[in-house]
């Protein structure tokens, strides 16, 4: 038997499929990664990427650069840019400022090639518009449930109102597969041992 759960599940399928179709990819892709969900969608990307690009020998030779240059100067406020991490807050920024453009480049081709007056373009249009909806649904869902499991714990919160789903939703909020990718994610804060910011503090 059903779940309240379940039926918004549903609710949320069909719209995904009429309103994937109705719209199509390239009209989906420009409301989903246009204004607020765009830069979003840019965060959310730099933060995945962030760990991994930090071992990158460029961007490792350019934090250097920028620690040296404080360290050099010695003055209070150079301090403070050091203790706050002053090399992590610039990569940061110029990371979201490449993201961002090469998501809007991205987009304009992508969203250029799938409007052209072709029938089997269409098609192809309507079904990734249904795809990409569908995707996007799923993400937020993940991502709702995971903000619950931390606010709340997982036997808490919502887990009560989703066991004995159909569609297994208990077992996802339980087992939320974003987790494990956040988890896998280490942040140069996250080594263990004294961090850097400590050192010049002390």
């Amino acid at each position: 038997m059903m779940i309240t759960a379940d039926i918004v599940v549903l609710i949320a399928v069909a719209f995904c499929i009429i309103g994937g179709a109705a719209l199509g990819f390239s009209r989906w892709l420009k409301i989903l990664t246009g204004g607020v969900f765009g830069v979003i969608i840019s965060i959310v990307v730099c933060y995945f990427i962030f760990g991994i690009a930090l071992d990158w020998a460029f961007v490792k030779a350019l934090m250097l650069k920028i620690t040296e240059a404080l360290q050099e100067n010695g003055s209070w406020i150079c301090n403070f840019l050091l203790a706050v991490r002053l090399d992590l807050i610039v990569f940061a920024a110029l990371l979201f400022l490449v993201v961002h453009i090469l998501r809007k480049i991205t987009v304009y081709i992508i969203a250029s090639v799938m409007q052209a007056d072709n029938k089997v373009v269409s098609i192809v249009n309507r079904i990734l518009g249904v795809v990409l909806l569908f995707l996007f649904a799923v993400m937020l869902m993940l991502v709702v449930f995971q903000i619950v499991a931390w606010v709340m714990g997982v036997d808490g919160g919502l887990y009560p109102a989703l066991q004995n789903s159909v569609f297994g939703l208990d077992k996802i909020y339980a087992n939320n597969p974003l987790m494990s990718v956040i988890e896998g994610i280490k942040l140069p804060w996250q080594n263990g041992g004294e961090s850097f910011a400590g050192k010049v503090l002390v």
